[in-house]
C-alpha cells in the first residue's frame, strides 16, 4: 500500500503565506498613518494662515501676480467677468 501525504506541509505553508501577508498589511497600514498625520498637519498649517491672512494681503499678493503674469491676469478678468455674466443676465 503506498502512503498518503499529509495535509500538514500544505497547511503549514498557507499559515506562512498568511502570515507574511499580515505582516504586509500592517506595513501598508502604517504607511497610510504617517502619510495621514502628515496630510493632517499640513491642512492645519494651511488652515491657520488661511485664517491669519488679511484681505489686503490677497490683494497685494494678487497685483504681485498679475504684474508678474499680466496674461494671467486678463484671463482670468475675462473668466470671473464671464461668469458674473452668465450669472446675472436677464
Amino acid at each position: 500500500m503506498a502512503k498518503k501525504k499529509s495535509g500538514g506541509s500544505s497547511s503549514k505553508r498557507t499559515a506562512e503565506k498568511a502570515a507574511e501577508a499580515v505582516r504586509c498589511a500592517e506595513t501598508e497600514l502604517q504607511k497610510a498613518r504617517e502619510l495621514y498625520e502628515k496630510t493632517r498637519q499640513e491642512a492645519t498649517k494651511r488652515i491657520k494662515a488661511a485664517r491669519e491672512t488679511t484681505l489686503g494681503e490677497l490683494i497685494d499678493g494678487s497685483l504681485e501676480t498679475v504684474k508678474k503674469h499680466p496674461g494671467l491676469g486678463v484671463l482670468a478678468a475675462m473668466l470671473v467677468g464671464f461668469f458674473f455674466g452668465r450669472l446675472f443676465r436677464k
